[in-house]
C-alpha cells in the first residue's frame, strides 16, 4: 500500500510539473501567435478571411502545442490508477478459473516435474521443492495479466493521440472554415 500512495504521490508531483510547464509553454504560444497573425495579415490577408484573433489563437495553439507529454502523464496516471482494479480482476479471474478446474492441480504439475527422487531442472532439489515451484506459477498469469492491461492501455493512447494530431497550420486554418 506505501508503495501505491508512494506512487500516487509522484505521479501528482509529476502532475504540477505539467502543469506549471504547460503555464509557461502557453504564454510563449501565445505570443506566437500574435506574431504569426501579424505577418499572415501582411503577407497573406486572404487566409486569414473569416477568422478573428482568438480563433486564429486556438489554432495555432492546437498545431504548435507538445502533445506528447500530456499524453504520456496521462497513460502514466492511467497505468498507475488501474493497479487496484488489474489485481482484483486477475485474483478474481484466477480463482473462477481454478474453481472451473482449468488450472493445472499443483500436484498433477509437480509429478511431472519430479524424476526418480529429483527434480528434473534442478537435480539438487528434493521432490517436495515441485510443489511450492508449481504453488507459485499464479504470479507468471498476475505478471502477464498486468502487462496485457497495461499494453491496453498504451493501445488506447496512441490511437487516440495519432487520430488527433494536427496538421501544418495553413491546413489547419483551411479546415476550420
Amino acid at each position: 500500500m506505501e508503495l501505491f500512495l508512494a506512487g500516487i504521490g509522484i505521479l501528482a508531483g509529476l502532475a504540477a510539473l505539467y502543469w506549471r510547464w504547460k503555464r509557461r509553454l502557453e504564454a510563449e504560444i501565445a505570443e506566437g501567435a500574435d506574431f504569426e497573425w501579424r505577418r499572415l495579415g501582411e503577407t497573406d490577408p486572404e487566409i486569414l478571411n473569416g477568422l478573428d484573433r482568438a480563433r486564429f489563437a486556438a489554432i495555432y495553439r492546437r498545431v504548435h502545442f507538445p502533445r506528447f507529454p500530456g499524453y504520456a502523464l496521462a497513460c502514466l496516471a492511467s497505468f498507475t490508477l488501474s493497479l487496484p482494479a488489474s489485481f482484483g480482476l486477475l485474483a478474481g479471474g484466477l480463482f473462477l478459473a481454478d474453481k472451473l478446474g482449468l488450472t493445472p492441480q499443483t500436484a498433477a504439475v509437480a509429478d511431472l516435474l519430479v524424476d526418480e527422487k529429483s527434480m528434473r531442472f534442478v537435480r539438487a532439489a528434493p521432490p517436495e521443492a515441485a510443489l511450492y515451484f508449481v504453488r507459485d506459477l499464479g504470479g507468471f498469469y498476475y505478471f502477464f495479466g498486468v502487462l496485457l492491461i497495461w499494453l491496453l492501455i498504451v493501445a488506447f493512447f496512441m490511437r487516440r493521440y495519432h487520430a488527433r494530431q494536427p496538421g501544418y497550420l495553413r491546413d489547419e486554418i483551411l479546415r476550420s472554415r
